[in-house]
């Protein structure tokens, strides 16, 4: 497996509302770099879409057995199967957030997905920020 994080960030807001907000999968889409995503779907639980250069991507949101944390995992069709936690933690009025992704890739598909994906992660970390200031 091959772990991707974004950047950490603090948000100005409590863990408890960004965990409701990331869990509705609907939400997800707010994060999305408008110029980097097509063929958005989702529904309160799951999410697809097409990062621009790369492949489709599907996935569900299930139960973590981690407090403050949102987790997801590949669903539908993918290029590989994946788990992508959003790690939240509380620092009074305020927390920090990681988004971290746990793939199945060969080091070739790691090789050309590294890169886009770090930044898509630490754009999707930024704008989070950005809606809660």
């Amino acid at each position: 497996m091959a772990e991707i994080k974004s950047d950490s960030v603090k948000i100005e807001a409590t863990a408890s509302s960004i965990q409701s907000f990331l869990s509705d999968a609907n939400n997800i889409e707010q994060l999305m770099p408008e110029d980097k995503i097509t063929k958005w779907q989702s529904d309160k639980d799951t999410c697809s879409f097409n990062i621009k250069g790369l492949a489709g991507i599907g996935m569900k949101r299930e139960e973590s057995s981690i407090a403050n944390q949102v987790h997801f995992v590949s669903h539908g069709k993918n290029p590989f199967d994946f788990n992508l936690d959003i790690n939240i933690t509380e620092d009074g009025n305020s927390c920090s957030a990681q988004i971290v992704f746990d793939g199945n890739m060969n080091f070739m598909i790691m090789t050309i997905a590294k890169t886009p994906l770090t930044n898509l992660f630490n754009n999707m970390s930024e704008t989070l920020v950005k809606k809660f200031s």
